[in-house]
């Protein structure tokens, strides 16, 4: 296949492969960096669409402005992954200042060797960043959960193959003996850089088919409103605690938000769901990292605690009760502050998965005798 096929067949494949994901971008919501993985590609896409002719003859600026493209390509490719991952982002400012710094030094390069400057500048950016990207990707290959590790890992792989085929070609440029010319042929060089750009497209879909897949999983075990989990979500929590070889008892607590109804009824359903969302809050931050928080309905918890000492789970009942007090939660429009109380009900500990409802049925059972003392206490499992 002659070269400007490849490279015709390459633009319209990054083209329709960044237009894709862009309308997948439209119907997703959230921190899904398929918008900016959309724009790299889709600039990758222009850069092969230049005809060889054209690009060879370039002057100083529209040369220049051919490869400030594709530098920001990459860099696009690197935001959107920093995007996907939740971690910190490359900003908008940083990657101007990135392309803009590459211009200058092209052009500085290419007033001060000539034309061939031009190729070389772009062939050890490229080595630069397709290297930090797939560095990247490689560490959150090993940082990440074990669903997003494959594709990662081939993500990964085929960005080093970039990376390697811009080196390989800046070594070929550099080198004036023709048998190592010969060594990194432009056939060659060709068929492995169209497998790479065909891989990488299909690569970040399989990524973000198994991140929604993730995400969908946790729908399932998480309530929606405060993002705790659910009770099905804490029957997983506990099926793998009890899983592990070496494991300790738990302790559940069954707590309820004392007078909750009057919130609803005197300040409307919009402030109960804030006043839900600030008591998840401060008892997922209240809790050591080994416990567990459920919300499991209306205004009830359920938080599951390691250990096999009741004394030491009413302690810890007792801060979440001091914890929730101290919650002060405005209410709007000059409305004040709303403060809240909770009931603390204890389960006696319990060593194995087929008896957590049965402490949760005791926990229950200790939250209400607290709401009938009048609530605002933590209570101890009847015996």
């Amino acid at each position: 296949m002659e070269s400007g096929t490849i490279a015709v067949v390459l633009a319209l494949t990054l083209a329709c492969t960044g237009g894709m994901f862009l309308v997948i971008a439209k119907q997703m919501h959230g921190r899904s960096g398929m918008a900016t993985f959309a724009l790299g590609l889709s600039l990758f896409g222009l850069v092969f669409a230049v005809p060889t002719p054209i690009d060879q003859s370039a002057g100083l600026a529209f040369g220049a402005l051919i490869d400030a493209v594709a530098v920001a390509a990459v860099l696009l490719l690197q935001r959107g992954l920093q995007r996907f991952m939740r971690h910190r982002e490359l900003s908008w400012r940083m990657l101007g200042g990135v392309v803009l710094g590459f211009a200058l030094v092209s052009v500085a390069a290419r007033l001060a060797f000539g034309d061939a400057a031009r190729v070389l500048v772009l062939q050890l950016a490229l080595v630069l960043l397709f290297g930090w990207l797939a560095y990247t990707a490689a560490r959150e290959a090993h940082r990440d959960s074990p669903l997003l590790r494959m594709p990662l890992l081939l993500l990964a792989g085929v960005l080093a193959v970039l990376a390697l085929l811009s080196l390989g070609n800046t070594v070929q440029k550099m080198s004036a003996d023709a048998s190592l010319r010969a060594a990194v042929s432009d056939p060659f060089y060709d068929a492995v850089l169209m497998l790479a750009a065909l891989l990488l497209g299909p690569t970040l879909l399989w990524m973000h088919s198994l991140q929604l897949t993730r995400q969908l999983a946790e729908l399932a075990t998480r309530d929606p409103l405060t993002r705790l989990l659910n009770e099905a979500g804490l029957d997983e929590a506990l099926r793998r605690h009890f899983a592990r070889r070496q494991h300790d008892p738990m302790t559940l607590m069954h707590i309820d938000v004392d007078h909750f109804e009057r919130v609803n009824r005197l300040h409307g359903e919009a402030a109960g769901d804030d006043v839900l969302r600030l008591i998840g809050v401060a008892l997922e931050s209240t809790v050591r990292a080994d416990d567990f928080v459920a919300r499991v309905g209306g205004e009830e918890f359920v938080v599951a605690s390691v250990g096999g000492d009741v004394d030491k789970a009413a302690i810890l009942g007792e801060r979440l009760r001091a914890a929730i007090a101290a919650l002060q939660t405005g209410l709007g429009n000059g409305g004040g502050h709303l403060r809240c109380a909770i009931t603390v009900g204890l389960s006696r500990p319990f060593a194995d998965l087929e008896r957590w409802r049965v402490a949760w049925d005791e926990a229950a059972v200790s939250m209400q005798a607290g709401k009938d003392a009048g609530g605002n206490c933590v209570v101890h499992p009847t015996t």
